[in-house]
């Protein structure tokens, strides 16, 4: 199966589609952009513009195959549940660890 993920018209609302049947409203933030998250580890990011018109972008791709038709976004792998939630630059971009010696030992003895 899949799932069809579509914003309603005029308001801050998404419908969800197909595996899930839902309807999420957006947590609209001075920030335009949001994440959905998906059961098979995709993540997205939609963002509204003035005229509230939604745009998508994949952060994360997960097990499914994403698929853009103008406005709705199409999502074909077996899902079990839809998230939504304010964006996070922390999510988007994780952290990067520092880079661990290799041989720890051979460095202590080099200085």
């Amino acid at each position: 199966m899949c799932v069809l993920i579509r914003p309603i018209s005029d308001s801050v609302r998404l419908r969800v589609s197909g595996d899930v049947e839902t309807v999420l409203t957006v947590p609209y933030d001075a920030d335009e952009r949001f994440l959905i998250g998906l059961s098979d580890g995709t993540l997205l990011m939609g963002t509204y513009d003035k005229r509230l018109l939604c745009r998508w972008e994949v952060v994360r791709d997960g097990a499914g195959i994403v698929r853009f038709e103008s406005d709705a976004v199409h999502v074909e792998w077996r899902m079990e549940w839809v998230t939504v939630g304010t964006f996070d630059p922390h999510v988007v971009e994780p952290y990067d660890p520092p880079v661990l010696p290799l041989f720890p030992d051979l460095d202590r003895w080099a200085a």
